[in-house]
């Protein structure tokens, strides 16, 4: 086992928020040949997971409007539910309520970061008046302070807890 190291989470992560094209409600945006599943809040759940199906489809027109992220992802939700992680399980296109990891320090597990994102915004949002986040900007969220271990145990911890999600979905 290696030492776990904290940073902060801004040196550690590469990240941006998504995009999507303006007005919102432009029927030209959704569905049609070629559209590809568009992420919004409303599809990600709280058990690290998104829906199987999201609740809309971006268009070919609108997609070099948006961002691109592929399967296997990071993503938080940032306005609504704040704090709602996801690891993408399909190719997908990403909207600006949510926050993308694109890269990080070193080689890092998705399942694991997964878990340790979920948990950061579950302490923060303790601390904060009212115990919820209303907003967070990319200044607090690069402060926010992480621990780290080595990959190989990243994946073993990843791995745990992602069985122990899959559990308690099945019980419930």
């Amino acid at each position: 086992m290696s030492p776990w190291e904290q940073r902060r989470l801004g040196e550690y992560a590469f990240f941006r928020r998504g995009s999507f094209p303006q007005p919102y409600g432009n029927p030209e945006w959704y569905g049609g040949k070629g559209a590809m599943p568009f992420i919004q809040v409303v599809d990600v759940n709280k058990d690290l997971s998104l829906v199987p199906e999201t609740k809309q489809k971006i268009s070919k027109v609108a997609q070099p409007k948006s961002v691109f992220v592929p399967k296997g992802t990071v993503v938080v939700t940032l306005q609504g539910s704040i704090g709602r992680v996801a690891v993408t399980p399909y190719d997908s296109y990403v909207d600006r309520t949510l926050l993308i990891f694109e890269n990080y320090l070193r080689k890092t597990d998705d399942h694991f970061w997964a878990y340790v994102i979920q948990n950061k915004f579950n302490i923060e949002s303790r601390k904060a008046p009212g115990g919820i986040i209303k907003t967070i900007t990319k200044k607090a969220l690069s402060d926010f302070q992480v621990k780290i271990p080595g990959y190989e145990e990243q994946k073993s911890i990843g791995e745990l807890t992602s069985k122990v999600d899959k559990l308690i979905t099945l019980h419930q």
